[in-house]
């Protein structure tokens, strides 16, 4: 057979049977789509609540046309403590975000002195722009939510200027997240 004819289907196939006087049994074949689940239950918080949120979606293999990027922002204020309320809320916002933006959120870490997390993006993403991107939409949910960071913060980011990315899918370490924290501390004269 060449490219310019065709071949019959099997539901074809079966419809001429049907006009020829033949009988075809119908073929049904059964398929089976796991749906992932996905639970998440946060306890009750209290004002000292800091949380860890690491959650796998679907087991399936990284599509090769994303990138993962382990991210860390640190709040401008040193006094600025993620903790309580905003926790949830955080956790909340950053999957509206990675969901508007076609992002996904593979794990996330919220303590009180900075966030954390893990996302795969399209190949085209470019690290300084999502970051932008995360840095206003948090920014502006925060001050929105909690006023009482924006009596001290005259500025419209919530955030520390700079940020941490680095390629991968794994969280960074303490060591990690301790030496970026004492480099933008340094930065801003706060040591």
């Amino acid at each position: 057979m060449n490219s310019f004819e065709s071949k019959e289907t099997e539901t074809e196939q079966q419809e001429i049977k049907k006009e020829n006087g033949q009988t075809a049994s119908p073929v049904s074949v059964p398929v089976s789509v796991p749906t992932p689940k996905f639970e998440f239950e946060i306890p009750s918080a209290g004002p000292d609540f800091s949380a860890t949120f690491e959650f796998e979606m679907a087991a399936s293999p990284q599509i090769s046309s994303e990138l993962s990027y382990s991210c860390l922002l640190i709040p401008r204020f040193s006094d600025h403590y993620l903790t309580g309320d905003i926790t949830t809320d955080l956790l909340t916002w950053m999957k509206e975000i990675c969901i508007s933006y076609g992002w996904r959120l593979d794990a996330i870490t919220i303590r009180p002195g900075y966030l954390q997390w893990v996302m795969s993006v399209p190949l085209t993403a470019n690290p300084a722009q999502f970051m932008r991107i995360t840095r206003q939409q948090s920014s502006q949910k925060i001050f929105e939510d909690y006023p009482r960071f924006k009596i001290k913060n005259l500025s419209s980011d919530f955030w520390a200027p700079g940020f941490s990315v680095v390629h991968g899918n794994r969280l960074q370490s303490m060591d990690e997240i301790n030496n970026y924290i004492l480099q933008i501390r340094k930065q801003q004269g706060i040591t």
